[in-house]
């Protein structure tokens, strides 16, 4: 066990990482501090889709595909965080990542956008689509890397070091040990940047049903305590929540009746708590393995000293 979202069988996590300065007009180069991170739910070369839920508690969630995620409960795509400005690359390198595998689909591609314009020059630089299939066919399961990795690079929480962070938690659910994990992404609780977000990516073997999926989504979003959010209405906290368990396949072959298994509902407070406590592990992760990044403008942003730990996260 890795404590990682990839130990739910089957997920992998990719990582790029871009920190270079380019040249500009001006004078002064230009600091590109960016990077993207991916969650891979199944060996994408199956054609599968998984049951899912997506909410956003607060703000406004910058997510493709999030309204038909919303109405069909459906996750077929890799789940990709990277800045905002690069959300179309990525989204046309996902559906490019889907038909390299001879996938008639890999539809909606699930792009979350991030600003991490504080010390990344979002107008400067754009992936190259190689880049981004690249890091997605390289894409790992066992240990994931925390902090200022991939998007986690141009991150900023808490006036210090943002970043991404995961953990996970296992459950013994009527002699079976199963497991919930979550991959955090830390871009929030700054004094001085009203547009900043908390992005949850979490994964789950347990029998979930769309709607008890989104129940516990609802409860992990709405516990999130001292480590949530700081009360700003143009900050957004946001997760997507899918289960392994219950791959349906898409291939032309397929059923058109599917047997499902669903865990009864008195187990949900439990995976609830297990939950959350994996999403406040990873949030504290984030902060925690992140290093010291200089970027935009000679900024430098450094970590969490643990005295101020103490008292941001009491997690």
């Amino acid at each position: 066990m890795d404590n990682a979202i990839t130990d739910v069988k089957g997920v992998k996590v990719a990582h790029l990482t871009i920190e270079k300065d380019l040249p500009s007009p001006a004078g002064r180069a230009a600091a590109i501090r960016t990077g993207l991170t991916a969650v891979i739910p199944y060996p994408m070369e199956k054609a599968l889709r998984l049951f899912c839920a997506n909410l956003c508690l607060k703000g406004n969630a910058e997510m493709t595909g999030y309204e038909v995620l919303d109405d069909f409960c459906y996750l077929n795509s890799p789940v990709v965080i990277t800045n905002s400005f690069n959300v179309g690359q990525a989204y046309d390198a996902v559906l490019s990542y889907g038909f390299a595998q001879n996938r008639d689909e890999v539809w909606p591609p699930v792009i979350i956008g991030l600003n991490d314009s504080y010390l990344n020059e979002m107008t400067k630089f754009s992936f190259d689509e190689k880049e981004i299939l690249q890091a997605l066919f390289n894409a790992k399961d066992g240990k994931v890397e925390q902090g200022s990795v991939g998007v986690g690079v141009g991150l900023r929480a808490f006036d210090w070091k943002g970043g991404i962070g995961t953990s996970s938690r296992r459950l013994l659910i009527g002699g079976q040990e199963l497991t919930c994990g979550v991959l955090a992404a830390s871009n929030h609780g700054n004094s001085d940047f009203a547009e900043g977000s908390l992005s949850l990516v979490m994964a789950t073997d347990v029998p979930l049903f769309p709607h008890q999926i989104r129940q516990v989504l609802r409860a992990v979003l709405a516990g999130l305590g001292p480590a949530q959010v700081k009360t700003n209405p143009a900050e957004s906290v946001s997760g997507i929540f899918f289960s392994t368990a219950n791959a349906m396949s898409m291939a032309t072959e397929r059923p058109f009746v599917f047997d499902y298994l669903m865990i009864d509902d008195s187990w949900l407070e439990r995976i609830s708590a297990a939950c959350s406590e994996a999403v406040l592990e990873s949030i504290r992760n984030s902060l925690t393995k992140a290093t010291a990044v200089s970027g935009r403008q000679g900024r430098t942003v450094k970590p969490m000293p643990e005295d101020v730990q103490s008292k941001v996260l009491r997690i």
